[in-house]
């Protein structure tokens, strides 16, 4: 049969549109991380929830819950309307403080594992993180340093660790709608500009400005110490300090292990915290340049324990560091993933347990990207530098 001009028409408009599918079938964006808190949960059914089996028996759980309910509790005195995003849900803070008191109950009464499964797919909502764009999630830890310091400068402790500088400014996103995000600053001439790089204190941009919290005896370990946030500073008689998380100077974090990938001394699949250190150690001469890389410099302050970003003690193996532009502070969660065998070992080994969102950090940026505080000591070190580790994530509400 022959086609008429309207058939070949109708035919080669098909074979365009076809085309032009395949193209952009194969030209198609690969899923990405959530960089949004509407993008970064969704809801699951009772079909997707996971076993709730925790390694660790309840261990720490109710310390690390109590200390979100003392923030949950200052902050319903000063923010009694703030609500929190479990993907495009809008919580009230009395919500997220009734999901804790519940499952503190649940867990105070130290059900079996399979009691509490029933109970949490009963009276809980289960929201997944979006992670990678595929529901994964890349698990990484950080703990508790332990440094060689004194409060003056002296013999070898010659680096300083700086308490936040009097001009430093923070402008608080919060504060004002058409920013984005905090700025950091300081003031010069009455224009708020960058306040200096890691180079530019290097170079001594804070002499004479009284900023020296102490002095420790390396710059490699006060590098690594800005990495985890917290550590303790052992002092010459033997009595140790806490140093946590002050405050920073707003520069952009860039990773220097992505900057030895760049340079070729590290294949990016051998990047952990302990290659990082190992390279350095071994090329004392490129310490300084390498570590300039990252712009991005960490203040610091005296306190009696590690904090983390809500202004309460953090929990070994219970506290996580996630985005609070995307995940909900505060929350209950429980995650899936893998961690060393021991303390020595490259090894992992799967684990699962609850968790509570209490910490932040400067590399951990969407929905892909969750850290772990490990604590401190041999193992927790170890599983700091090692664990790079893919995983689920979950936040619980209660119904």
């Amino acid at each position: 049969m022959r086609r008429t001009p309207l058939q070949h028409a109708l035919a080669a408009a098909l074979v365009l549109v076809l085309t032009a599918a395949l193209a952009a079938c194969r030209h198609a964006p690969p899923p990405a991380p959530a960089r949004t808190a509407d993008e970064a949960l969704r809801e699951v059914p009772p079909s997707e929830l996971p076993a709730f089996a925790d390694d660790l028996d309840y261990a720490g759980l109710e310390d690390a819950i109590g200390r979100t309910e003392t923030w949950l509790a200052r902050l319903a005195a000063s923010d009694p309307g703030r609500t929190f995003a479990y993907g495009k849900e809008r919580v009230p803070l009395e919500r997220v403080r009734a999901t804790l008191a519940r499952f503190r109950a649940l867990v105070a009464a130290r059900p079996s594992p399979d009691a509490l499964r029933e109970a949490l797919r009963r009276e809980f909502r289960a929201f997944r993180s979006a992670g990678d764009g595929r529901g994964t999630v890349l698990f990484t830890g950080y703990y508790l340093p332990e440094l060689r310091g004194a409060l003056a400068r002296g013999g070898p402790y010659q680096v300083p660790l700086h308490r936040a500088p009097d001009d430093l400014v923070v402008v608080r996103a919060r504060d004002f709608p058409q920013v984005a995000e905090d700025v950091v600053g300081r003031v010069e001439q009455g224009r708020l500009v960058p306040y200096p790089t890691r180079a530019d204190i290097a170079r001594g941009a804070l002499e004479g400005k009284g900023a020296e919290l102490c002095f420790v005896d390396s710059a490699l370990d006060a590098f690594f110490l800005e990495i985890q946030g917290s550590g303790v500073v052992r002092l010459p008689d033997g009595t140790a300090r806490v140093v946590t998380y002050a405050g920073k100077n707003g520069q952009r974090y860039a990773a220097v292990g992505a900057e030895l990938v760049r340079r070729g001394a590290l294949r990016r699949e051998e990047v952990s915290m302990q290659s990082i250190r190992a390279w350095l150690l071994a090329h004392p001469e490129e310490q300084a340049a390498v570590l300039a890389t990252n712009p991005s410099y960490v203040f610091f302050r005296f306190a009696d324990d590690a904090i983390g970003a809500l202004g309460v003690p953090v929990t070994p193996d219970r506290t996580i560091a996630a985005d609070a532009k995307v995940f909900p502070k505060g929350g209950l969660a429980f995650l899936e993933t893998e961690r060393p065998v021991d303390a020595t070992s490259a090894t992992m080994r799967p684990f699962s347990r609850f968790v509570l969102d209490q910490d932040a950090g400067g590399a951990i940026r969407t929905s892909g990207r969750v850290d772990l505080y490990l604590g401190s000591g041999p193992y927790a070190a170890n599983a700091a530098g090692r664990m790079k580790q893919p995983g689920r994530l979950w936040y619980l509400l209660l119904r």
